[in-house]
């Protein structure tokens, strides 16, 4: 009997033991969760992002109620974020001042890509830190399932894929790549997502910044993402089925 107290004790100790030694996940430029992948670790990610990727294809993503859209916001009834949208509309832009929020916001259109396709936002920096981001949304299964290509004020790119909240790089890249610096501190950014099978072609400015792979096609539901502390215009909302 005292020797079989005596092995539980010993159990119960490598149990609690275990249980310190697991650490948390670390955010990335004060929003993004995940560590950035280096060359050891980039295959890892990859196929991480692979199977998750491939979990969400299962699901079942919202129908685009439409797969043309040019919306200029030169009428204040532009609505293409749906009739519920709180933000407003006057000078032929969008206004979303997330800049006093910790929060990102996420507008998804009511249009989207069932095929290849293109898809273009032109936004208008009014006020933003260095780090945060604004972005184009595709492949979206609601507000905290999609993939996000997007820039921020340092010239930095991000590529990443959002599951559940959950921040997972695409493929191996670092959260924010500074291979290819973009001008620091854009003010009128347009991004530009030409969607072709599997890949997508990313650019800003009319400068082409990386092709995507992925594992299916990232069509869908398409929006934009707009960081906390950003003040932005959104001048423009492009999908154009090709």
């Amino acid at each position: 009997m005292g020797k079989l107290y005596f092995m539980m004790k010993i159990y119960l100790i490598v149990f609690g033991m275990l249980v310190m030694a697991c650490g948390s996940t670390e955010q990335t430029s004060g929003f993004f969760v995940g560590a950035s992948s280096t060359s050891s670790t980039a295959g890892a990610s990859e196929t991480v992002s692979e199977a998750i990727e491939q979990m969400s294809a299962e699901q079942i993503a919202p129908a685009p109620d439409d797969t043309l859209l040019n919306c200029t916001f030169g009428s204040v009834l532009d609505k293409p974020f749906g009739q519920n949208l709180t933000y407003d509309v006057y000078n032929g832009a969008l206004h979303v001042d997330n800049h006093y929020f910790n929060e990102p916001v996420v507008l998804l259109s009511t249009s989207g890509l069932l095929k290849d396709g293109l898809v273009q936002a032109v936004f208008n920096l009014v006020e933003a830190q260095s780090h945060s981001v604004v972005g184009l949304v595709l492949r979206a299964d609601g507000a905290d399932n999609f993939l996000l290509l997007g820039v921020n004020g340092r010239g930095q790119y991000t590529i990443q894929r959002c599951i559940n909240g959950l921040w997972i790089p695409v493929m191996g890249l670092d959260a924010f790549e500074s291979s290819r610096l973009l001008p620091y501190r854009l003010t009128e950014v347009e991004l530009t997502a030409e969607v072709h099978g599997n890949y997508t072609d990313f650019s800003v400015n009319g400068q082409l910044i990386q092709v995507v792979r992925t594992t299916v096609p990232p069509t869908g539901q398409i929006g934009v993402f707009i960081d906390s502390k950003v003040n932005a215009d959104l001048d423009r909302i492009t999908v154009m089925p090709l």
